[in-house]
């Protein structure tokens, strides 16, 4: 795959994921406003919530086995057998798949269990763990598609599924709402797994021709790539576990907390994929690549550089969410069903989540910079260390702040975990100057703190509590926008490395150059 070819790539799949995720918000704005938060919201959340966590484990677990175990075996035989492999090793995880849908779709209160629900909410969730069950398969069939077609080096149309599914969910949330529902949403999931399989279904079956295959059970190497597939699945396990027992626990409140919390989750994550996903998708190649080829300073300096950036773009977002908290989610979500009520059970955790926006963002580059540099098992203790601490904050803080406090244990979980890289990174990179990173991201952060001193100024003239669409808009944009440039004005005398660099980035960006780590 040539250089150009793979930069194209590379901005679909950043366009489609961004484009994704504004759709998850959309379905979250949806879903407030023709429902609210209620228990049978409640019910639909915790039934997504387990369809999705299984489909995410088999997604990570398939495109992390099927690509390296392809290129390995073709390299050792040849690429008749390397797709015979694949293909036995997709027909036996399609069968799991099978057994695992028919058995959900049989038992719903098996797996409903797992929340401890009272009776009302355990009957709902049961029901529409029903009709999400063929999303489970579905949803694994568009997996195992998203693998082959990366073999094939195709990667926008994989990385679209998440447009179709969310697509899917808001059709059926508006078709069907007024007639049965809730249940509405839950056939929504279902349609939307079968458009991520639709979506793929061409493209793969014009690729295929190519490959004379008959489908197959058994291959010589099938079940060492069985074997591999364990851990990795237990990894993504652990990646998942703090969103269920966030749910988990918030089931244990009063009906409507769990809904809230997804809605908080949802708009608190607003900026990641507004921001993160443009800074971040063009400048960490570069990275990964210098640290490939042994160039530790210039891979330094490039970390150094990008940990600015993402400051910059993530305090501003996540300070003025925090403050205008019960504001935004008003604008967004407070409409239809979704009253006072609703509005203030999500602005709480909104709160902690937006302030956990730096962490998050540094979060998903550390990672990626720890994996280019081989440290895969450090990943894993810092994920199983920040896991087990959140629950126990989990916990701890569930009683005296309700939702509000789960979401304050994530943020510390997430600002853990950041600190946990970040003592990986200095030991793999003894010149990484943590000193220097505090200085830098202590200069951001007191560009945050103006931008937020002038934004509580500007609410003494300009006072949008109780407001409600449409007359929240002007003045809460006016506010914001005053804010920015505050931040901008303060950026300019305590932030002026990183605010070049942003300066300069998004120019190459516009004049189509491939931008560079600054020196």
């Amino acid at each position: 795959m040539t250089t150009t070819r793979l930069a194209r790539a590379a901005t679909a799949v950043a366009v489609f994921t961004m484009i994704s995720r504004l759709l998850g918000l959309a379905r979250e704005i949806v879903m407030a406003g023709s429902y609210g938060t209620t228990a049978a919201t409640d019910g639909f959340v915790d039934a997504l919530l387990l369809v999705n966590l299984v489909a995410a484990v088999v997604l990570y677990a398939v495109i992390t086995v099927v690509i390296p175990t392809f290129a390995a075996e073709r390299e050792r035989t040849n690429e008749q057998s390397a797709w015979q492999l694949v293909w036995a090793y997709a027909a036996w995880v399609s069968l799991a798949l099978i057994a695992m849908t028919a058995f959900i779709a049989i038992f719903p209160q098996v797996p409903t269990a797992l929340y401890h629900l009272d009776p009302t909410r355990a009957a709902i969730t049961a029901q529409l763990v029903r009709i999400m069950a063929p999303a489970l398969l579905l949803q694994g069939i568009a997996a195992l598609l998203t693998a082959l077609l990366q073999i094939y080096n195709k990667f926008a149309v994989p990385a679209a599924v998440g447009i179709a599914f969310n697509v899917g969910i808001i059709v059926g949330i508006i078709v069907g709402r007024g007639s049965i529902g809730i249940e509405a949403a839950a056939w929504g999931v279902s349609i939307g797994a079968l458009l991520q399989v639709l979506l793929q279904m061409p493209q793969f079956l014009r690729l295929r021709r190519g490959v004379q295959l008959k489908p197959v059970f058994t291959h010589p190497g099938l079940t060492a790539v069985l074997i591999t597939s364990i851990p990795v699945a237990v990894a993504s396990v652990l990646q998942q576990i703090n969103s269920f027992t966030d749910k988990l626990f918030a089931s244990s409140l009063e009906a409507g907390r769990v809904t809230a919390l997804q809605y908080a989750n949802s708009l608190g994550a607003a900026p990641r994929a507004a921001l993160l996903m443009p800074v971040l998708m063009p400048l960490f190649p570069f990275v990964a690549k210098l640290i490939a080829e042994g160039r530790d300073d210039e891979a330094l300096r490039g970390i150094d550089r990008i940990n600015g950036l993402l400051a910059l773009t993530a305090v501003p977002a996540g300070f003025l969410i925090a403050l205008y908290a019960t504001e935004t989610t008003q604008l967004l979500l407070g409409r239809g069903q979704c009253g006072e009520v609703c509005v203030h059970q999500t602005a709480t955790p909104l709160a902690w989540y937006a302030l956990a926006t730096l962490g998050a963002f540094l979060t998903m580059f550390l990672n990626r910079a720890l994996a280019a540099a081989h440290l895969q098992r450090e990943i894993l203790v810092a994920t199983v260390v920040s896991v087990v601490v959140t629950i126990v904050l989990d916990l701890i803080l569930l009683q005296p702040l309700a939702q509000g406090g789960i979401a304050l244990a994530s943020l510390l979980g997430i600002y853990l975990n950041v600190a946990i890289y970040l003592w990986y990174l200095r030991r793999r990179f003894p010149g990484f100057n943590l000193k220097g990173l505090a200085r830098q991201q202590g200069r951001i952060i007191l560009c945050g703190v103006i931008c937020v001193m002038v934004a509580l100024g500007a609410n003494q003239i300009w006072p949008t509590d109780g407001l409600k669409s449409p007359a929240l808009i002007a003045p809460l944009l006016t506010k914001v926008a005053l804010a920015l440039v505050a931040y901008v004005v303060a950026a300019r005398f305590f932030a002026r490395p990183e605010l070049r660099d942003v300066v300069r980035i998004t120019k190459a960006l516009f004049h189509r150059q491939r931008p560079s780590i600054p020196a």
